[in-house]
């Protein structure tokens, strides 16, 4: 055994070890952090779809509820019918997620609602809110291509066309734009057939020149909002209705045709409402339930309008349609604020309830929109760090 000659070589040997040790710490840290930042995201964002499928038949007992001096009849703690607008949010935030995960749980899961309803649009034949089902149905008639899970949405949609109220407008409040809109399309491009995709641009060119705002690049809720104004005289753009119309977007413009010509007028719309959310992002990284109102108007934090802006500004980012370097911050800064406001069971908080404006959010209740929302930004983050990661 060798013997070292002094107390110098001693120590000259102990700091090479420490050296190499120090070093090889830095390299594994460095390498773990890289690695698992993607995972990272998919484990919140699947700890949230795991929470919401198993309180998903209580879902009342969860539900924000605004304060009682401003509850309306829809105000309550009953489940949602399957087929209701918030279901349809959950679902295709769901179909987002299932599509990143090897897990069949998800995809099952929604299959066996389509099942169970055998399919079918809700109630209201013009209504775009009980078309929102719509979207998860198409989807999973991609994968399966089973004509039963496109059939009863593609017979509703040719009677809305060949009745007399098909040149009116029908999608005359913003939230509209997230409900019908990516059904048309993606209809339009399981059946190859391009009526549907004109009739949903005739439609949403209508909503448009009747509900955009021009100077602020926003999207008023209706037009009982035309002249109202918040504390600080800004004009009133709802949070969450802006970010149905973003989510919106970013949901149909992959199923354009490449080539189509109105393709441009989409990618605009959806470039100025970006620029209007780097601009209005607060401190906290959420947005304000009324986007150019201050926090002391709204001190809660707001999730739902928050989740659908992330998933919207990834979705924009992961496909070189925003410029990374201008709005990776943004998006970062917004998802970070997403997580903390994720219970250690999983359940989103801060949500604010049903409305048709901006209002009040609550740490400890939820909706299974702001879920819905909050598994598409999931989604979308999870794809930016693995791309980054390869990258």
């Amino acid at each position: 055994m060798r013997s070292f000659g002094n107390l110098k070589d001693k120590r000259m040997v102990l700091k090479r070890l420490y050296l190499v040790l120090f070093l090889l710490t830095t390299l594994i840290t460095v390498s773990c952090k890289t690695r698992t930042k993607a995972d990272e995201t998919k484990y919140i964002t699947q700890k949230v779809a795991d929470w919401q499928i198993k309180t998903f038949a209580e879902m009342g007992k969860y539900r924000a509820l605004p304060a009682v001096e401003h509850r309306k009849p829809w105000h309550h703690r009953i489940a949602y019918h399957d087929l209701e607008w918030h279901c349809g949010a959950l679902y295709a935030g769901m179909y987002q997620f299932s599509t990143i995960t090897d897990n069949p749980k998800y995809i099952n899961w929604l299959k066996d609602i389509g099942d169970k309803n055998n399919w079918r649009l809700f109630k209201r034949v013009y209504h775009a809110d009980d078309q929102a089902v719509g979207q998860f149905y198409l989807n999973l008639y991609d994968n399966y291509r089973d004509e039963k899970m496109i059939k009863p949405t593609q017979m509703r949609f040719d009677s809305i066309m060949q009745s007399d109220r098909s040149n009116k407008s029908l999608w005359y409040w913003c939230d509209a734009l997230f409900m019908a809109p990516p059904v048309w399309v993606r209809l339009s491009k399981e059946t190859k057939d391009l009526k549907y995709l004109d009739f949903m641009d005739t439609q949403y060119h209508m909503a448009y020149d009747k509900l955009w705002d021009k100077e602020e690049h926003l999207f008023f809720r209706d037009k009982s909002y035309f002249k109202a104004r918040e504390k600080n005289g800004k004009k009133i753009f709802w949070s969450r209705g802006n970010g149905w119309v973003f989510g919106g977007l970013a949901l149909m413009i992959p199923d354009f045709p490449k080539d189509w010509k109105h393709k441009a007028f989409y990618i605009s719309v959806f470039k100025d409402i970006a620029k209007t959310l780097k601009k209005e992002q607060r401190e906290d990284g959420t947005w304000s339930a009324s986007i150019l109102a201050n926090e002391k108007a709204y001190p809660n934090k707001e999730t739902s309008g928050t989740a659908f802006f992330t998933f919207g500004l990834a979705w924009g980012i992961n496909n070189g349609i925003l410029d990374a370097e201008i709005y990776e911050p943004v998006m970062m800064k917004a998802w970070d604020a997403l997580v903390l406001c994720v219970t250690k069971e999983g359940m989103l908080g801060y949500v604010q309830p049903v409305g048709a404006a901006p209002g009040e959010s609550f740490k400890d209740y939820t909706e299974v929109y702001g879920s819905g929302a909050f598994l598409a930004a999931g989604t979308e983050m999870y794809k930016f760090f693995k791309k980054r990661k390869a990258l």
